[in-house]
Parts: structure tokens; sequence; C-alpha cells
């Protein structure tokens, strides 16, 4: 018996090239974001390896390191974020669309203070006070350091902010709005039958 009720489901549609252009930087940004921590958190532990071989006093610099970390991690986990949005804005919900606005733009505050306090300097608040041997330090710390860090820290930095940004603008592009506007028809909606119309039939049916 034809009930009328479509059971053939709804045809996945192809998204829309502009929501695949900013799916596509919306993974390029959160993996470069992922690399300029790594990047980043190397970095800070060679430093933190040359203090020790020169005999830094204790808790310099602890409260730009601290926030540093934890800005950092944020980053990060703000940047695995944007990597599953970035395959769930293929489906066309609307809401995935919202939680990346929000979280792009919470993500690229974040990355503009964490890009502050890496510019702040790493002695004491008193200079006059500061025994810390800096030429030493930076000596050891380019010995350790490894040859990686400085070009996937600039190049990461260069790409990740932009290309977040590009993703965003792409998201609230008239064609973005059409592919996310357009609803599916539900399995279980009523189907209008008009003369000389075939009804699909379920699988199986004879």
């Amino acid at each position: 018996m034809n009930t009328g009720i479509d059971t053939t489901g709804t045809a996945r549609r192809r998204p829309h090239p502009i929501v695949l252009a900013s799916s596509l930087l919306l993974a390029l940004s959160g993996l470069a974001r992922l690399a300029q921590v790594a990047a980043e958190a190397v970095s800070q532990n060679v430093y933190l390896r040359a203090h020790e071989r020169v005999g830094t006093p204790n808790g310099f610099a602890a409260l730009p390191m601290v926030f540093l970390m934890v800005v950092g991690l944020v980053v990060a986990l703000s940047a695995l974020a944007l990597l599953a949005l970035a395959l769930a804005n293929l489906g066309g919900w609307n809401w995935t669309r919202i939680v990346t606005w929000a979280l792009g733009g919470v993500t690229l505050a974040f990355s503009g203070f964490w890009l502050a306090l890496r510019l702040l300097p790493s002695g004491g608040a008193d200079p006059a006070r500061d025994t810390t041997d800096w030429e030493s330090v930076q000596a050891i710390a380019g010995r350790l350091m490894p040859g990686w860090v400085e070009p996937v820290d600039a190049v990461s930095g260069f790409v990740a902010s932009p290309a977040l940004l590009v993703a965003l603008v792409l998201l609230a592009l008239p064609a973005a709005n059409a592919f996310y506007r357009r609803r599916r028809t539900s399995p279980y909606e009523p189907l209008i039958v008009y003369p000389d119309t075939t009804l699909p039939q379920p699988t199986g049916h004879r």
C-alpha cells in the first residue's frame, strides 16, 4: 500500500563552492593554529632549559608565562573545534554556521591576546634588580632550539588568522546564505500528489 510518504529519504546536496572554500580555510586555519601552538610550546621549553643552565632567579616572568600557557591552551582547543566545524558546515545546518562565527570571533580575540603576551619582555619586573645574563640565555636557547620551530611559527602565524577571517566572511555571502537556508524535506512530510505524478517507491517494494 502506498501511503504517499517519501520513504526514500532526502538526496544529499553538494555543498556550494563558497561553503566548501570556507570549510577548507577553516581547516587550514585550525591546523596552522595547532602548529603555531606546538612551535610556541617547544620554544618556551627551550628557553626554560636555557634559563636553568644560566641560573636565572626563581620566578622570572612567571605571570606572563602562565597566561601564555593558558591562552595557548584555549587557542589549541578552539582550533580543534574549528576543525570539527569545517566538516559540520558542509552539512548545511545553519546552527553550525552561527557557532563558527561565534567561535571564530573568540579565537581571533584570544589569538591577538596571545600574540601580545608573546611580545612581552621575558625579564623581571624590576630591570635594576635583574641579574639574568640574557646574552647567555639567548646563546644557549639558539643552540637548543630545533630548526623547524621558527619557520613553522612564522608561516602558521601568517596563515592562521587571515584564513579564519576569510572563512568567516565567506559564510556571510549570499550564496552561503542560500545554501544554509534551504531546508531539507522531512522524510515524514506528506507529499502533494499532482495528476500523472509517480510516487517514489520504498526499497524492495513490489
